[in-house]
């Protein structure tokens, strides 16, 4: 096994996943059942080169995918495909993958477009909890990802009006259902957020002697938790619902792209050597 095969089958897997996409947009704008199946299917059959290429590159670097950038983002397009199919099972609506699929096509192009060289692990990476650490950085911005597509939807039908008989309405489900189900992905995002910056303070106290150390990607992360934190608090405390928690979803997701990919050009940090 090789390197060079797990790109290939990720680029596979990509490419499969911008047709799921292709599939479930045109299933959006034409509503034939058979084009949701279809796009369900193919996004299925994307998994079928995604977990292998995981699998292989894990056994060629001889440890978790989890270490560069590359890595990373092949692990949260795996991460997004895995959630959005149990929450298409759990909710019984296809229509949101008009919003996600797309997501996790674009993530995977981007992926494939990194420098996919192996990466080896320093001395100060080796440690028990890097693997969980990293498994809830994954977990919590692809359930971010999902509800920021969520969102979007929502602000969409919203335009339209609950009444209307436009476009949207006729597609989209209720403003409450969006609501909820978004809700839903950023409470659970935000318990793996939580999980994040608690085991990476451990590994932080394990390596460094001290918790935290106000690293870049350490500040953002804090800062996107943050941002969660508000959207559960006004929601919980202050009755926030509809159009002002969906923003916050939006600008949160917004955090998250800074946290994982912008945080690298402007600022150097221990987290810079390997995402």
């Amino acid at each position: 096994m090789t390197n060079e095969l797990s790109v290939l089958l990720m680029k596979i897997a990509t490419w499969i996943y911008v047709g799921a996409g292709l599939c479930y947009l045109a299933y959006f704008i034409s509503m034939r059942r058979a084009l949701g199946e279809a796009g369900r299917a193919i996004l299925i059959a994307g998994l079928v080169p995604h977990v292998p290429g995981v699998i292989i590159r894990a056994i060629v670097s001889q440890r978790p995918p989890f270490l560069n950038l590359y890595e990373y983002m092949i692990s949260v397009t795996l991460a997004i495909v895995i959630l959005y199919l149990i929450l298409e099972t759990l909710t019984k609506t296809k229509i949101f993958g008009a919003a996600v699929v797309p997501l996790i096509a674009l993530a995977g192009l981007f992926a494939t477009r990194l420098p996919s060289e192996v990466a080896w692990t320093m001395p100060a990476l080796r440690s028990a909890w890097r693997t969980p650490h990293i498994v809830t950085a994954i977990l919590a911005y692809s359930s971010f990802a999902i509800a920021f597509g969520l969102a979007i939807l929502y602000i969409a039908r919203e335009r339209t009006g609950e009444e209307s008989t436009a476009f949207w309405t006729q597609r989209l489900p209720s403003l409450k259902v969006l609501d909820h189900t978004a809700y839903r992905m950023i409470a659970f995002g935000f318990m793996m957020q939580t999980a994040l910056l608690l085991t990476g303070a451990i590994w932080a106290q394990v390596v460094f002697g001290r918790p935290w150390n106000w690293d870049p990607k350490e500040v953002w992360a804090l800062v996107t938790w943050l941002v969660y934190a508000t959207y559960l608090h006004t929601r919980l405390s202050m009755g926030w619902r509809g159009h002002r928690s969906m923003v916050l979803a939006i600008i949160g997701f917004a955090v998250v792209l800074f946290t994982l990919l912008g945080v690298n050009l402007i600022g150097k940090g221990y987290h810079s050597e390997y995402s």
